[in-house]
C-alpha cells in the first residue's frame, strides 16, 4: 500500500461511530430513516460530492410504507474496476439491556453502568480491560459502517485513482433484508449507467474467533431458509377423540424430526451449517373450547451451504410422509387397545393423511374452485398488505392465513399437512461456487494475511462462510435452476409482499469477502467491538483489499 491517507484517520472513524451509534436505529422502524438522512448528509459534505452531487443519493425501497432508502456514493476514477463497499445501518433494539435501555447507545456511560452488574467472568475481563467498546450497533455494525465511510472520503482525496469505489449503506438487514435486495437492482442500475466491472464486494460485519490471536475472514456467507409447516386435522369434541385428528401430536411429530437434527446440516470441507431450530409451533386456536383444535402450524430456520429451495421440500415431504404414518399407527394401536378395555365393536379408523407443498395446494384450490379461488386469494393478499404494513399481522402469521384460505376452496376435507416457506431467504453464496474468478479475488483472502502477519504479526484465516447471516447472500445466485422454480410458487407472500431480484443476482454474479473488526455477543446486552480493530487495523485490511482488487493485472 503506498497510499498515503490523513494522520487523524482513527480519530475520524473514532468520531463518526459515536455519531453512529448514538443515533438510534431499529431495524423495520422510521428509526431507520433518521440514520440514513445522517449518512447522506455527511456523504454531502466530502468535498468529492460537493463538486459532483450526481455521484451520491438516495434509492427509495419500492413499495416500502416507511420509505426507507439505500445511501448510496460512487466515487469514479479510472478505468472500470469497481469495488463495491457494503454495510447495514439498521440495528436490533435494545429491549435486553432492561434498566440499562437508556445508555444503550452512549457507550461510555454504558461502560460505567454495567462495572456494577453481575456478568460473565469473560464479560468482566473485557469490561475492565478498556480494550473494547460496549453499547448496541458498536459491532453490528456500526463499526463496519464508520470505517467504510471514512474511507469513501479518504479515496476522495486522491488526486489519481485507479479504478471506481461504490459504497452501499443498507437498511432493514436484521429483517428482512430489503435495503440490499433493492439495492441489488441499484447496483445494476450503476453498473449500466456508468460501465462498471464490479470485481468484488467487501462486507464489514463484524468477524468472530476462536483463538484470541487469529481473526477471521469470509469469502461468502450462509443462506438460511425458513419452512412452514401446516398441519389440517379434523375436529371433535373431546368425549369422542379418536373420531377425530389432532393437528398437534403430528405437528409435535414434524418437530421431533427435524429440530437439530444433523442431518439437515450442510458439510463442505471443514465447515458445517448449524442443524435446523423451531422457533414457533402451536395450535391454530384462537379461543377456548372443548374439542381438538382443527390446525396446527410451525416453522423453522434451515441453514444451508449446498442444500436447495427444491432439495429441501422433497426432503421434508418425505418426512412429513414418515411422522404421518407414525401417528396414524399411533393413533391405531391407541385406538384398538382403547377399544379392547370395552365391549365396544372395534371399527377401523380409516385415517389418511395427505401432504402437499404449497404450490400443489394452489393448483388444486384453481381446479376445484376457479376463478372464484382467485378473486377470494387476490382480495386477501391486498388486505394482507396493509395489515403487515401497520403492523398487525407478522410475515409467518400472514404465510398461514394464505394457506387456510386456499384450503377453503379444495374439495378434499381429510387431514393435510402442507409445506411452504415463509421470508426472508437467503441464498448461500461462496466464491468457492465460481467457475472463474480474477486472480486478484482468488488470491484476496491469502494476500491479506500475509499483509497483516507483516504488519502486526496477527494471522487472519480463511472461511468460506460467515454463519451469521449477511447481505453477502445477494450478491449472486449459484444453481438457479433449483431455486427459482421452487422458491417462488411455495413461498405464497412472494411477489406481493416480498420478492428477490433473482435475476439481476445471476447476471450481476459479485464475488464476496466479509473484512470486519472482532465483535462479541452480538444482540446481546453485553455487544462489544474490539477498539484497536476499529480505529486502527479494519481500515487498513480494507484499503490493502480495494488497493490489492484494482491494482492486479492478472485475470485469471
Amino acid at each position: 500500500m503506498d497510499k498515503k491517507f490523513s494522520l487523524g484517520i482513527s480519530s475520524k472513524i473514532e468520531t463518526l461511530f459515536n455519531q453512529l451509534v448514538s443515533i438510534k436505529s431499529d431495524t423495520g422502524t422510521i428509526l431507520e430513516v433518521d440514520i440514513e438522512n445522517y449518512i447522506w448528509q455527511w456523504i454531502g459534505k466530502i468535498d468529492y460530492f460537493k463538486k459532483n452531487p450526481s455521484m451520491y443519493g438516495k434509492y427509495l425501497l419500492k413499495g416500502d410504507p416507511l420509505e426507507r432508502f439505500v445511501v448510496w456514493a460512487l466515487l469514479k476514477g479510472k478505468g472500470k474496476k469497481t469495488t463495491i463497499l457494503l454495510h447495514h445501518h439498521d440495528v436490533v433494539d435494545s429491549l435486553d439491556y432492561g434498566i440499562l435501555r437508556e445508555y444503550a447507545y452512549n457507550p461510555d456511560l454504558l461502560q460505567k453502568k454495567l462495572q456494577k452488574f453481575n456478568l460473565s467472568e469473560d464479560v468482566k475481563y473485557d469490561l475492565k480491560s478498556g480494550k473494547w467498546i460496549f453499547g448496541r450497533g458498536t459491532a453490528d455494525m456500526k463499526a463496519g459502517a464508520a470505517i467504510q465511510l471514512v474511507l469513501l472520503e479518504e479515496y476522495s482525496k486522491l488526486k489519481e485513482f485507479d479504478g471506481n469505489l461504490v459504497l452501499l449503506s443498507v437498511p432493514d438487514e436484521e429483517s428482512l433484508s430489503f435495503g440490499m435486495r433493492e439495492g441489488i437492482n441499484l447496483l445494476m442500475k450503476l453498473k449500466n449507467e456508468f460501465e462498471l466491472d464490479y470485481k468484488i464486494i467487501i462486507n464489514s460485519e463484524p468477524h468472530e474467533r476462536e483463538e484470541d490471536s487469529t481473526g477471521s475472514l469470509y469469502v461468502g456467507s450462509v443462506g438460511k431458509i425458513m419452512p412452514t409447516i401446516y398441519v389440517r386435522g379434523r375436529k371433535a369434541h373431546i368425549k369422542d377423540a379418536f373420531s377425530g385428528f389432532n393437528p398437534i401430536i403430528l405437528l409435535s411429530k414434524i418437530v421431533e424430526k427435524t429440530d437439530l437434527n444433523p442431518y439437515f446440516s450442510d458439510v463442505v470441507g471443514d465447515e458445517i451449517s448449524p442443524p435446523p431450530s423451531w422457533i414457533y409451533a402451536r395450535d391454530r386456536k384462537k379461543y377456548y373450547d372443548v374439542s381438538i383444535p382443527e390446525a396446527a402450524g410451525g416453522y423453522f430456520n434451515i441453514l444451508t451451504l449446498k442444500r436447495t429451495p427444491k432439495k429441501i421440500l422433497n426432503e421434508l415431504k418425505e418426512i412429513c410422509e414418515e411422522a404421518s404414518k407414525d401417528i396414524m399407527d399411533y393413533i391405531d394401536n391407541n385406538y384398538k387397545d382403547f377399544k379392547s378395555r370395552t365391549n365396544i365393536e372395534d371399527n377401523e379408523l380409516g385415517l389418511d393423511v395427505k401432504v402437499k407443498i404449497f404450490s400443489e395446494l394452489y393448483d388444486q384450490a384453481i381446479k376445484d374452485s376457479g376463478n372464484k379461488f382467485l378473486e377470494e386469494y387476490n382480495s386477501l393478499m391486498e388486505k394482507i398488505k396493509k395489515d403487515i404494513e401497520y403492523n398487525r399481522a407478522s410475515v409467518p402469521e400472514s404465510t398461514f392465513v394464505i394457506i387456510e384460505k386456499t384450503l377453503e376452496y379444495i374439495k378434499d376435507l381429510s387431514p393435510m399437512v402442507i409445506i411452504s416457506f415463509s421470508p426472508p431467504y437467503y441464498p448461500h453464496i461462496s466464491n468457492i461456487d465460481f467457475k472463474e474468478l480474477p486472480m486478484s479475488v482468488l488470491t484476496l483472502a491469502d494476500k491479506i494475511n500475509d499483509f497483516s502477519k507483516d504488519s502486526w504479526n496477527e494471522e487472519y484465516k480463511k472461511y468460506n462462510y460467515f454463519m451469521g447471516i449477511s447481505d453477502m447472500s445477494y450478491g449472486a445466485l449459484n444453481a438457479s435452476e433449483e431455486i427459482a422454480p421452487y422458491i417462488g410458487p411455495n413461498m405464497p407472500l412472494w411477489g406481493n409482499i416480498y420478492k428477490i431480484p433473482l435475476e439481476n443476482m445471476e447476471n450481476l454474479s459479485i464475488p464476496s469477502i466479509n473484512i470486519g473488526p472482532w465483535g462479541k455477543d452480538l444482540h446481546k446486552l453485553s455487544e462489544r467491538v474490539l477498539k484497536r480493530d476499529l480505529l486502527e487495523r479494519t481500515s487498513k485490511l480494507i484499503q490493502f483489499a480495494i488497493d490489492h482488487v484494482l491494482r492486479c493485472n492478472k485475470q485469471y
